[in-house]
């Protein structure tokens, strides 16, 4: 869950689909999970709203709510950002750099 220097950590933290290798790694998830929800910051985005998160420096997640189906309830849009565009070559148009949206890309 940490890697990189003890100076300038990054973190992977996903507490809903990550699991425990043994007793001394759940205390360690635990104890993970516990200082995260006491420095927890909520904030409420408005239509037009953007928020940036660094997902090696960041955890981060979104709370429950209950689908209206009605084209008015809660929605959000993905953007993914990267440093190196190098590794996507393969699944970007000659000269873009826009990759296609996650479902429309078929394995190279």
């Amino acid at each position: 869950m940490l890697s990189g220097p003890a100076d300038s950590p990054e973190i992977v933290a996903d507490f809903h689909a990550m699991e425990p290798l043994d007793e001394t790694a759940a205390r360690a998830f635990d104890e993970l999970r516990e200082a995260t929800l006491a420095v927890f910051a909520g904030t409420a985005l408005e239509a037009g709203d953007l928020i940036i998160v660094d997902n090696r420096a960041a955890v981060h997640g979104r709370t429950a709510f209950r689908p209206r189906y009605d084209g008015q309830g809660r929605w959000l849009r993905r953007c993914f950002a990267v440093a190196d565009l190098r590794p996507s070559r393969a699944i970007r148009a000659a000269g873009s750099q826009v990759c296609a949206p996650l479902g429309l890309v078929s394995a190279p």
